[in-house]
């Protein structure tokens, strides 16, 4: 497929997985290593999975439009992984598109898109996602594809997403623990609650609501889902860092379980945004860790019947 081109547990090595599949080990929490063979019907759009709600780590027969193996796993909170998400042909070319972008910002070519140092004490490098950009990554960007994760998610779906593409250059520092269960603010003064919506940068702050035009007419939403697909990454190995650490509580204790979910190329990790979804990027001594991560949202409405309070809510408007 051609796309328009772009102008589990790390306690000790008794736990470290070497086998290049997603880990799926758990530290803390007993049969955290269980495999449960699941039947899964035919999955697509507007056909909810029905997935058996027990154990640690599930195996799903069936996947998402794309391809590739997944599993369900429950600890240290809900999420799932893939691997070999899509067929060859297609992941070369969401790596090429990848990469004419790394090159851009490198300075070693010409380009419409040039990553940004992110914000804060993040070390990574970020570029946001556009209409326009969105076309170049179309498998993860599709309304299909985002009905299939809110679906697979138990999630109402809704035409309102943000993404970006992420590189953290070797040595980023590890990142803070944190949910991403807060405000997410669109302007709404154009389109239609039908039609598939990016955030219009320019015209209101994403995550304060603040209007950057007159004319602009801010919305809030609630970031309702993560999605982190990995590509790029070529030759990583257990030792490199750049996993997304996931962990049962704010801050990482002796008691805190904790599991990594490596960035091998074409795989991805997906999660429901909640109170308890504590992630972050882990430190990437050996290489650099390259990503492109999607969140869906839900109404304010809807994320406070089921999280109440504890949703991190921002309006500067």
């Amino acid at each position: 497929m051609r796309f328009p081109p772009v102008t589990d547990l790390k306690i000790n090595s008794e736990h470290q997985s070497t086998s290049g599949q997603l880990p799926d080990s758990i530290f803390g929490l007993e049969h955290a290593n269980q495999i449960l063979e699941a039947t899964r019907p035919q999955f697509g759009p507007g056909i909810a999975p029905q997935l058996p709600n027990q154990g640690a780590s599930t195996r799903l027969r069936k996947s998402l439009p794309g391809g590739g193996q997944w599993w369900e796993c429950l600890l240290p909170f809900r999420h799932f992984t893939a691997n070999d998400v899509f067929d060859s042909e297609t992941y070369k070319e969401l790596s090429h598109q990848f990469s004419l972008i790394l090159e851009t910002t490198a300075g070693k070519r010409e380009g419409a898109y040039r990553m940004r140092r992110a914000l804060g004490n993040n070390d990574g490098l970020v570029l946001g996602l556009t209409d326009k950009l969105g076309i170049a990554f179309s498998p993860l960007f599709t309304e299909a594809w985002l009905r299939s994760l809110a679906e697979l998610l138990d999630l109402k779906f809704l035409p309102r997403v943000e993404g970006a593409l992420h590189s953290n250059p070797r040595g980023s520092r590890t990142g803070w623990i944190h949910t991403d269960c807060c405000s997410a603010w669109f302007d709404e003064s154009s389109g239609t609650m039908e039609e598939l919506m990016f955030p219009p940068r320019g015209r209101c702050n994403y995550f304060t609501g603040q209007a950057k035009v007159p004319d602009a007419k801010p919305k809030e939403y609630i970031r309702a889902a993560t999605m982190i697909f990995y590509l790029c990454n070529n030759g990583w190995e257990q030792g490199d860092g750049g996993e997304t650490g996931i962990y049962s509580a704010d801050r990482e204790t002796e008691d805190t379980a904790v599991k990594l979910i490596p960035p091998l190329n074409n795989s991805l990790f997906l999660f429901e945004c909640s109170p308890h979804s504590y992630h972050r990027f882990v430190t990437n001594p050996g290489r650099t860790r390259n990503s492109i991560i999607l969140w869906l949202h839900a109404s304010v409405h809807d994320a406070q019947a089921r999280w109440g309070t504890a949703i991190n809510r921002r309006d500067n408007r």
